[in-house]
């Protein structure tokens, strides 16, 4: 019972730190990406520590309060639509050869993103996306999605080193008993 009710507290009191990296990106708006990546981080000790079921139960937990509370929706959005990936993000890591996974990595993006910002448009009618997407140029959001594309394959990476930074140095100082 020890072990389960440390599970949940961990998942709980990690699922608050998320929820405050989004609240604190609607109130900077040049971190509408930034915050959803540093939420995404904060809950890797629970995809570590616990199942993968936990992981995604807190995801959404974090997910469905930022669309109640944050302020700036769109960045609620991007979480929603992005922060599935850590918990599943092994097994996008079984998938062989590395050309292949790192497709299926931008693929799974791609189709989330557009999918956003298509819902933020279409079905939402979100009229701060909507008035900077009728600006755009195609280029542009070519462009966009292209960084989009180099940012997520670099918080990739960035999820990976936390992961083995969690195992080997700060899992001994948290997670003691």
């Amino acid at each position: 019972m020890r072990g389960q009710s440390r599970r949940v507290a961990l998942c709980g009191v990690l699922c608050a730190l998320a929820e405050v990296f989004l609240l604190l990106g609607g109130l900077v708006p040049a971190a509408l990406y930034a915050c959803p990546i540093l939420a995404m981080i904060a809950l890797l000790p629970v995809r570590e520590e616990c199942e993968v079921r936990f992981a995604l139960v807190s995801w959404a937990a974090v997910g469905l309060l930022a669309l109640l509370l944050c302020p700036d929706k769109e960045l609620a959005g991007v979480y929603l639509a992005l922060g599935w990936y850590p918990p599943l993000q092994g097994r996008f890591e079984a998938i062989r050869p590395k050309a292949l996974r790192a497709a299926a990595k931008l693929f799974a993006f791609l189709l989330c993103v557009l999918g956003l910002y298509a819902a933020l448009i279409w079905l939402f009618q979100l009229e701060s996306v909507v008035q900077e997407m009728a600006e755009a140029t195609p280029g542009l959001i070519l462009a966009l999605l292209g960084t989009g594309c180099v940012t997520f394959l670099l918080t990739d990476v960035l999820l990976r080193r936390f992961a083995v930074l969690w195992q080997r140095k700060l899992r001994g100082r948290w997670m003691r008993g």
